[in-house]
C-alpha cells in the first residue's frame, strides 16, 4: 500500500492527541484533588476512546480506504467496458443517423457554413460557443442560424433539435 502524507488524517490525529493530553491532565488533577469515581471513570473512558480512535485512524482506515479504492477501480473498469460495448453497438446507428441528418441539411439546401451552425445548434452549443469554434462573430452565427431556421421552415433551435431527435426518443 502506498503510504503518502494524509493532511486530514494528521490534523484529526493532532486534535485527538490534544484532547488525550487535556483529559489526562484533567484526570491527574482530579485524582490529586480527590474527585469522584464517576469523574475519574469519565476521564478514563474519554482517553480510551481517543486512543481507540487514533489506532483506527492510523491502522484500519488506510486499509479500508485502499479496499474502497480498489472496488471503485473495478467499478470504473466495468463502466469503461460497458461504455465501449455500447459505443461499438451504437456506432453503426450513430453513423447512419449522422448521414441522415446531413442528407436532411442538404435537402434544405443549406450552405456548408449553415450546416456547421445547424450541427452545433443541434448539439446545444450557444451562439458564443459556435462563434468561438467557427472563428467568426456572434452576429454572423445568429444570421446563419436564422437562415437555417428559415430554410428548414422552423422557428428556433428547439424545433431544429426536435426535428431530428423527436423520433429517437420513446413516447
Amino acid at each position: 500500500m502506498n503510504k503518502t502524507f494524509d493532511l486530514e488524517r494528521t490534523l484529526v490525529s493532532l486534535t485527538l492527541i490534544l484532547v488525550f493530553f487535556s483529559a489526562l491532565f484533567d484526570y491527574l488533577e482530579d485524582a490529586s484533588e480527590g474527585a469522584s469515581y464517576i469523574d475519574l471513570f469519565f476521564d478514563t473512558f474519554l482517553n480510551a476512546f481517543v486512543i481507540g480512535t487514533l489506532l483506527y485512524i492510523w491502522r484500519k482506515r488506510p486499509s479500508a480506504t485502499h479496499s474502497r479504492n480498489q472496488h471503485l477501480e473495478k467499478v470504473l473498469k466495468k463502466s469503461d467496458k460497458d461504455l465501449k460495448a455500447w459505443q461499438d453497438k451504437a456506432s453503426d446507428l450513430l453513423r447512419g443517423l449522422g448521414e441522415k441528418i446531413n442528407e436532411q441539411l442538404s435537402e434544405w439546401r443549406l450552405s456548408q457554413a449553415e450546416k456547421e451552425v445547424a450541427l452545433f445548434l443541434i448539439k446545444g452549443l450557444s451562439t458564443r460557443e459556435i462563434a468561438f469554434y467557427r472563428e467568426t462573430s456572434e452576429k454572423t452565427v445568429r444570421q446563419q442560424a436564422s437562415q437555417v431556421y428559415a430554410k428548414a421552415n422552423l422557428d428556433n433551435r428547439a424545433e431544429l433539435a426536435a426535428f431530428f431527435l423527436e423520433d429517437l426518443l420513446l413516447p
